[in-house]
């Protein structure tokens, strides 16, 4: 009977058990561990892909884009079982049959270790992103790789609220904001270079940023042949009016002179100006929906004080582009703005130099993308998506 009743050893049995047990835990810790680690390499490809696809929407690579970034990020299509998927538009979600969205579902099958205990060799680990663009939140960039690509000086006071600069000059001048008074202000200033002079800029420039390419190389310009261009009208007068193409149509000069305080008015329509034009003389100028078009040779010269009323389409092939210079017009350009102007749109000039000026009391929404940028006098540059959602200036974003 005390044989019975001995309890010597048990601890021993229970201390037994529970280590197995707690093994087991560790066991399904690791292999849990282990699938999460995959679930965060999975989100972050599917992100990335997103993202590359959104961007790739007008250049018509978007699965190519996609696949090859959610390779960059871990995850190659095809490679150890992964599968890269692209949908565009995505097949579910908010966004389905939205041919702006993007949707990238990545999936791997991930070997367990413990739960082979379990019958459990393997768990398909999956994840899902969707990307799309939105209106950029930079509207002011300076592409040229060197030299001074921004210049603010004489007394210049730049605003651009709700907005950000770009500057791809990795010189270490590639900013410059000198002389009493120059002040240069911005939600945001980022450079691949560096900046220097006694002006104030607000905020302190970000330097050594990656550089950003054209944002908007995808455009192509208008076709156009030069025995259909019209001579240039050269239209001048004080007092005297005058209008000129027909709504909706495109039109080509060959050249196009405004001067001597004549007024004239653009019928909504796409511009194309085969050689010099020119607004002086205290002219105004005004159109809604209009796109002028530089091809290589053509020039722009918009001074005198004279009053612009320019806005760009909000539709169409052109949405959004007020001047487009082509991208081998590599000749300078000059818009200045008299009192109470008026500009929308986009002035693209992506391989000249642009001198920008706007005069008191001017409404100025624009993007501006061009070579170099000189600011002179007082110029407020707000942001042109404020007044066109649709603006082709954009940049891509997760949104599931």
């Amino acid at each position: 009977m005390k044989m019975l009743h001995d309890e010597s050893g048990q601890t021993l049995i229970l201390a037994a058990l529970s280590m197995a047990l707690l093994l087991g835990f560790v066991a399904l810790a690791v292999d849990v561990g282990l699938l999460f680690h995959a679930r965060r390499v999975m989100q972050t490809a599917a992100d990335s892909g997103a993202i590359a696809g959104a961007e790739e929407v007008n250049y018509g690579d978007v699965t190519a884009a996609a696949q090859a970034d959610a390779a960059r990020n871990g995850v190659t299509n095809g490679t150890k079982g992964a599968t890269v998927t692209v949908n565009r538009p995505p097949l579910s979600g908010p966004h389905a049959g939205s041919s702006s969205y993007v949707e990238v579902i990545v999936s791997q099958s991930q070997s367990t270790y413990f739960m082979n205990v379990f019958g459990r060799s393997a768990v398909t680990v999956s994840a899902r992103a969707v990307g799309t663009m939105y209106p950029n939140q930079n509207c002011v960039y300076a592409l040229n790789p060197s030299g001074t690509d921004v210049t603010v000086s004489g007394g210049a006071v730049v605003q651009i609220p709700g907005c950000g600069l770009i500057d791809d000059s990795s010189s270490s001048t590639a900013l410059t904001v000198s002389g009493t008074g120059s002040t240069l202000s911005a939600s945001t200033i980022g450079i691949v270079g560096g900046y220097s002079g006694s002006g104030q800029m607000t905020p302190t420039p970000v330097t050594g940023i990656a550089t950003v390419s054209d944002p908007l190389a995808f455009m192509q310009p208008p076709s156009f042949s030069t025995s259909s261009c019209l001579a240039d009208p050269n239209l001048s007068g004080a007092g005297k009016t005058f209008t000129l193409g027909s709504s909706g149509t495109t039109v080509c000069y060959n050249g196009l002179t405004i001067g001597g305080g004549a007024s004239v008015t653009f019928n909504s329509g796409v511009y194309i100006i085969n050689g010099a034009f020119s607004i002086s003389g205290g002219s105004t100028a005004t159109g809604a929906g209009v796109t002028f078009y530089l091809p290589s040779g053509a020039s722009v010269s918009i001074s005198g004080g004279g009053t612009l009323n320019l806005t760009a389409p909000t539709s169409g092939t052109y949405d959004g582009f007020l001047f487009y210079e082509d991208r081998s017009n590599t000749n300078a350009a000059t818009i200045a703005g008299g009192a109470g102007s008026t500009l929308q749109g986009i002035l693209y000039f992506p391989k000249a130099g642009l001198t920008l000026t706007g005069g008191s009391s001017s409404q100025v929404y624009a993007s501006v993308i061009a070579g170099s940028l000189t600011f002179t006098g007082g110029s407020t540059l707000n942001n042109y998506a404020i007044v066109n959602p649709s603006t082709p200036l954009t940049s891509a974003r997760l949104v599931e």
